[in-house]
């Protein structure tokens, strides 16, 4: 029978040749493959067994679920792992408040690492995961234009995406590169835990992710751009994008978001 390596090389080759993402068969992917005993025969015994060992209704048994059941298919194995995946969701995570756009101008102006200050800028700005900051082309940005294009070397591949405040732009002096000095030559996972760690320690007052979220909010809300372009900018499907930031709402965005539509100009009054 062919070995857990050999089908592991040959469904990596495979998923390559789709145009699939190094970086998501990395983080996705590879961590999973690996529990399997390498040099064992590929069966449906053993790929239940890799399920069973993690914790049942946490996003790793779900993403177990997800490989076991991609390699198994690939393999033409009769195994389906879909009713042990569990209960997990995004939606299972408390929300909470997100910082305001003051407050998150006020801890940029806090901060005195240049090279840290630009990448909180951007994100800000730009909504972006921390690596991606580090794998950007910011070719129309210096032409004044607020576009950046995220690489594609990155979690979710090359995509363009808009400033939400562009006025931001200036603020934070996003054209003014300044990355701080980190190995980049490492997998965006780890080049993300740079960032994640530097704001921990200066003591960010929430977190780093949260610019993302109020990315988002802010996108769909303030400016009414449509959820999916939105999703689009972001790197999320429609449904993980839905699914994750609509649960943030809270009653001063949502007063926002109507008053903005109220006061619209071309806004129908009734007869």
């Amino acid at each position: 029978m062919i070995s857990c390596q050999d089908w592991i090389d040959r469904f990596r080759e495979d998923y390559l040749q789709r145009g699939s993402s190094e970086t998501t068969w990395k983080t996705d992917y590879q961590k999973i493959l690996n529990r399997l005993p390498q040099q064992a025969p590929l069966t449906a015994a053993l790929l239940h067994q890799t399920v069973l060992d993690t914790p049942v209704n946490t996003k790793t048994r779900k993403r177990c679920c997800m490989v076991v059941g991609a390699i198994a298919r690939f393999a033409g194995i009769e195994y389906d792992p879909s009713p042990y995946a569990g209960k997990y969701s995004p939606k299972a995570v408390q929300p909470r408040d997100l910082p305001s756009d003051g407050a998150i101008a006020e801890t940029y102006d806090r901060l005195t690492n240049l090279g840290w200050k630009w990448v909180y800028g951007v994100i800000a700005t730009y909504g972006l995961r921390p690596h991606e900051v580090f794998r950007l082309n910011l070719e129309e940005i210096q032409k004044g234009n607020p576009v950046i294009f995220v690489g594609d070397n990155t979690k979710t591949g090359s995509r363009p995406v808009w400033a939400f405040h562009p006025e931001w732009v200036n603020r934070f002096q996003v054209s003014d590169v300044q990355l701080p000095p980190i190995k980049l030559n490492r997998p965006n996972i780890d080049v993300g835990h740079s960032a994640t760690r530097y704001f921990h320690g200066f003591g960010l007052p929430f977190h780093l992710y949260d610019l993302r979220h109020a990315y988002a909010i802010r996108a769909t809300l303030t400016y009414g751009m449509d959820y999916k372009l939105v999703a689009k900018m972001m790197g999320h499907s429609y449904g993980v994008h839905e699914s994750i930031y609509h649960r943030w709402l809270n009653l001063d965005v949502v007063q926002a978001a109507y008053d903005a539509a109220i006061n619209r100009r071309d806004r129908v009054p009734p007869l």
